[in-house]
């Protein structure tokens, strides 16, 4: 009997090893977005999975940080940014491949103030009012939203006299946070992350004035995974199920 069992365990082996027997390891892809897209895309990643099998790896953080990894060589297949300005740049350095370039989104950018707030803020100037001491905005270096709030607060000459309120984040997500947990009077994010957070903030002001706010999806240059990456662009792009799950989070479709 043991002599059997000696004889079949390199027929055993040989079979579990077979192509028939190991486990084909599940396709991937890596997206680098905009902090902004955070709640949008983890759904919309499911929903990609369950319709082509591919998982959708998700980095999330500010456009400009996110950037600034790829073009040191982090290993990531798409791009999207919520500042067209960055994927130029990118392009410019053949960083991003130019010909893939697709906007996906459009937003708005809004003031928020914590939701149980008294403070009256019924336009910009009330920033300067004595009893609002701590504005949180973007870093406008790196964070879209904040390059965003720099140039209504520029246009309206208020960038200078506001600048000791001032509470810089390193996303706009982090300006949420500070808002919501009532760490500041007010802060600039857009509208689809008050949206989110409704129970804990509430928009003073819808802004305008500055750049339009779109988001390009890109692929990096050099990624072993083209195929995969254009597809959920495309999907991004095109299904009925992006497009409705977009609407829900209050983006506005290009």
């Amino acid at each position: 009997m043991i002599k059997r069992l000696y004889i079949l365990l390199p027929v055993l082996l040989l079979l579990i090893q077979s192509p028939s027997y190991t486990q084909e390891k599940e396709k991937e892809i890596t997206i680098s977005a905009a902090s902004s897209l955070t709640d949008v895309l983890k759904e919309l990643g499911t929903t990609f999975k369950q319709k082509t099998g591919i998982k959708a790896v998700f980095n999330f953080g500010s456009s400009g940080s996110l950037y600034q990894q790829i073009e040191k060589g982090a290993p990531v297949d798409v791009f999207i940014s919520a500042d067209q300005d960055i994927v130029d740049k990118g392009i410019k350095a053949e960083v991003l491949e130019s010909s893939t370039k697709t906007i996906l989104l459009k937003n708005t950018l809004v003031l928020i103030q914590p939701k149980a707030s008294e403070l009256k803020i019924k336009k910009l100037e009330d920033l300067q009012l004595p009893e609002i001491k701590r504005i949180a905005i973007g870093n406008p270096s790196s964070v879209p939203a904040g390059k965003y709030a720099e140039e209504v607060l520029t246009k309206n000459n208020l960038n200078i006299s506001l600048k000791e309120k001032f509470i810089p984040a390193e996303n706009v997500r982090q300006v949420l946070d500070y808002v919501g947990r009532e760490e500041v009077e007010a802060g600039f994010v857009y509208i689809t992350d008050a949206a989110i957070a409704e129970s804990k903030v509430k928009v003073a002001l819808i802004l305008s004035g500055h750049k339009p706010i779109l988001y390009p999806g890109i692929l990096v240059t050099g990624t072993k995974n083209s195929e995969e990456a254009k597809s959920f662009l495309e999907f991004l792009k095109k299904s009925p199920e992006s497009k409705e799950t977009f609407l829900k989070y209050k983006f506005i479709l290009p």
